[in-house]
């Protein structure tokens, strides 16, 4: 059906906010182009969505976006339609929160409010309310597709059926692909460490609070690297943003008053308020972080060393060792597993690898690990770390032995779309549909002038 080839896109993404630029204002002009039921289809909805499109696609679309995009949002509108027969509501607490994301997602594109609201002309409280409507029908969108896709499974056999009906000539080829896992040990801090870092942030505090600057100060002795040279200014953030001791005390502070000192999982802190609006704040900050010493590294090393043991001795698999022990958030619960971002897959392209990474595995063979190895990461802390190469794929035609992840995705969205497909067709035939005289001529949209 054609209102999935483009609808299928809508599914992941959503929409920021739902205005344009300034400069393409005058060019938005309001009609009505289609009715669903009870909820309208203007033209300048239709033409900002475009002009969204062909930002982010360096102006490469298909001619017929103008009629793709309608069809996207007669599907939009049929859902609306349905949720309020249903009586989906959205939650307004929801609501909020959703659209203080998606304001502080922009903003920070911009690099200040005060840029962000100069850009649109608008301050942010009536950017918000002009915005409120079109985030509550995003999430009643969102939730009835979750409604009526929840029970979308696929089988190996439907996998299997779904690769075997794409033609030999198109299948793809694909580049060098690898499994790994890793296993990243973070060094103990030791007691006399941590004093040392608090005497020294302590210091710092006194000399401020004795007349010297704050943000010479930061950028002589903060450990936060990125804000130091900013003075120890972080821009405006909101409540979520920060860990939550960090967040506690920056909207505690009045004035430019120096905060107490406070500790984190990065060390420990001082702040200054440098302005406030509403809901969001801009502070800056000096860090210190405690300094692992060689024994503390040491130490470190000697537990990984003990862990490569157990592993290469069948002892403990990799993938236990990894949520036991790893240090790193974001693969430890995953065994270990880096994954594509845009897939989920533990399949990930080798030109896409760190370049240090790439080098650690570039000997292995796979089933081998790296020993514990020496390294530094992005916020210049040492760590020791470890590899496992699970498996390598060479340049290769697709296939269902390399490739089953990859089509298994690829076959459960064509069953997403097929279930959202004979949805539509269904309802769209029980309700009132019009779509305006000047726009009946696009062929995506034909199946829904079978209602008028």
């Amino acid at each position: 059906m054609e209102v999935l080839k483009y609808f299928s896109k809508f599914l992941g993404i959503i929409v920021l906010l739902y205005f344009v630029s300034p400069a393409a204002k005058a060019q938005v002009v309001d009609e009505v182009v289609g009715v669903v039921g009870d909820k309208i289809i203007l033209k300048s909805e239709i033409d900002i969505e475009v002009e969204r499109i062909k930002k982010n696609s360096e102006g490469v679309v298909p001619p017929n976006i103008f009629c793709e995009v309608l069809n996207q949002k007669l599907a939009e509108k049929l859902m609306l339609h349905k949720a309020d027969l249903d009586s989906v509501v959205a939650d307004e607490d929801r609501v909020t929160a959703e659209l203080d994301y998606r304001i502080k997602k922009l903003v920070a594109q911009f690099g200040s409010e005060k840029a962000f609201e100069n850009y649109y002309g608008k301050t942010i409280a009536e950017i918000k309310a002009s915005n409120r409507d079109k985030v509550r029908d995003d999430m009643l969108v969102s939730e009835m597709q979750q409604k009526i896709l929840k029970e979308v499974k696929v089988s190996p056999t439907d996998i299997k059926k779904y690769f075997n009906n794409i033609p030999d000539d198109s299948l793809p080829f694909y580049s060098s692909e690898v499994e790994i896992a890793q296993i990243i040990k973070l060094p103990e801090v030791s007691k006399e460490a941590k004093l040392n870092a608090y005497e020294r942030i302590k210091e710092i505090r006194e000399r401020i609070l004795n007349g010297e600057s704050f943000q010479t100060l930061a950028i002589l002795y903060s450990d936060d690297h990125g804000s130091a040279k900013r003075g120890g200014e972080l821009g405006f953030f909101s409540r979520g943003d920060m860990v939550p001791e960090f967040e506690a005390m920056s909207f505690k502070l009045r004035g430019d008053t120096v905060s107490k000192i406070i500790e984190t999982k990065y060390g420990y802190h001082i702040l200054q308020l440098i302005e406030r609006k509403g809901e969001s704040i801009n502070v800056r900050h000096i860090l210190i972080r405690a300094q692992t010493s060689k024994a503390d590294l040491a130490l470190a090393k000697q537990l990984m060393d003990s862990v490569y043991y157990r592993i290469t001795k069948d002892t403990l698999l990799f993938e236990d060792a990894a949520k036991k022990y790893s240090d790193d958030e974001d693969s430890k619960s995953g065994g270990g597993y880096l994954r594509d971002p845009a897939t989920g897959s533990t399949k990930v392209l080798v030109e896409e690898l760190d370049k240090n990474l790439y080098l650690a595995i570039e000997r292995l063979h796979p089933g081998q690990i790296t020993e514990p190895e020496l390294i530094t990461l992005p916020d210049g802390s040492q760590a020791y770390r470890m590899i496992y190469l699970k498996s390598e794929t060479k340049p290769h035609k697709a296939n269902l032995r390399d490739d089953y992840q990859k089509y298994q995705a690829m076959a459960f969205q064509k069953k997403q779309e097929e279930v959202m497909s004979k949805w539509i067709d269904k309802y769209r035939q029980k309700y009132y549909v019009r779509i305006a005289d000047g726009y009946i001529t696009c062929a995506s949209i034909e199946q829904w002038l079978k209602s008028q």
